[in-house]
């Protein structure tokens, strides 16, 4: 049998960097990327909310059967536990995973065929694992394991990129606060130090937006994208502070107040609604700070209550909010994404 590999992706873009390495791995060992038959199959999961871990599990359950021959690879953030009985099936725990990859250096090459590959970007995953344990996010759970790349190393890849013909740098972690390097170093370095033509991010913490970020777009405003994705997830100083999330609504406000004052710079953000406890006067804050902003761009979420987290507790002993209110306050914040980014400017989901 000839040597192949399918490989599949659910979830954000470190996933996705993820699993080009992994396919990088393959293609080095001298398996062929291909659509269908494969004999090794790499499945990449993830669990951000119920769909998404059911969807991943699923895939993996339903390829077995189309393909009972195929030996298949299983890593991510889902709940790989559930699939252990299945035949075939090897499971790759994330600090596995990490351990495998780390010698790329997150770097891979276009024989990889991703979907990203043909328009000349490149994922560069800077960092994974997270500890700040946002009380409604599984992630901590499943990837308290951090890891930053150097910035050498990042300006090694950067170079090899470019060199494959990559113009763009894309660049992912799972929490860029926790980049050890230091966010904005990084990205200065790799402003001084490649040719790359532009760079831009999957999502950036509020909290790596400082004065030396600030003025980086200001320097380089044909070099780093016109569109910063910053999620906020609320408004509402309750709701945040039952997040867990490292910030106020003073401080949003106050941050993109710094930022509005770049010239042709848009934003976009991940909003959470009916999270436990939240009142219509907290949904309110969050709605009119939207508005405030004005964001091109908003990922809207119905709160998911995630095994083993604090805010599944407070879920539970709090007042249910129906599905006729989240649908409501999920439609009032899609309406305030204004969708009006120049068509340039591509946005991937």
């Amino acid at each position: 049998m000839f040597k192949t590999f399918l490989a599949i992706n659910f979830g954000c873009r470190v996933n996705s960097a993820e699993t080009n390495q992994w396919s990088q791995t393959l293609i080095n060992q001298g398996f062929l990327p291909v659509t269908s038959n494969p004999s090794i199959i790499f499945i990449n999961t993830c669990s951000i909310t119920k769909k998404g871990e059911i969807e991943s599990l699923g895939k993996v359950r339903q390829l077995n059967k189309l393909y009972p021959n195929a030996k298949i690879y299983v890593t991510g953030c889902a709940n790989l536990e559930k699939i252990k009985n299945v035949p075939n099936v090897v499971i790759y725990q994330n600090n596995q995973k990490e351990d495998l990859l780390k010698d790329l250096k997150s770097s891979y090459t276009p024989k990889i065929k991703d979907k990203f590959s043909h328009t000349n970007r490149f994922l560069l995953k800077i960092q994974s694992g997270c500890t700040q344990f946002c009380s409604y996010c599984i992630v901590p759970f499943r990837r308290p394991n951090l890891w930053s790349l150097t910035i050498e190393d990042a300006i090694d890849t950067i170079n090899s990129a470019i060199k494959d013909d990559y113009q763009e740098i894309i660049i992912t972690g799972v929490n860029f606060d926790q980049y050890q390097y230091g966010f904005s170093d990084l990205v200065q370095n790799i402003l001084e130090e490649t040719d790359i033509k532009l760079i831009s991010f999957g999502s950036i913490p509020l909290n790596c937006i400082d004065d030396k970020f600030i003025n980086l777009l200001k320097k380089y405003p044909h070099r780093i994208s016109n569109f910063l994705h910053i999620p906020i997830q609320s408004g509402s100083d309750k709701i945040l502070k039952l997040m867990n999330r490292p910030y106020s609504q003073k401080e949003i406000i106050n941050k993109f107040d710094q930022l509005k004052k770049i010239p042709n710079i848009f934003f976009g953000t991940d909003i959470i609604v009916g999270f436990p406890d939240e009142t219509e006067t907290d949904f309110q804050e969050t709605f009119n700070l939207c508005q405030q902003i004005g964001f091109k761009k908003i990922h809207t979420f119905k709160y998911s209550p995630r095994p083993s987290t604090k805010a599944k507790i407070i879920h539970d002993n709090s007042p249910k909010i129906s599905k006729e209110i989240l649908k409501s306050r999920s439609q009032q914040i899609r309406s305030i994404d204004q969708n009006t980014l120049p068509s340039h400017q591509k946005l991937d989901k």
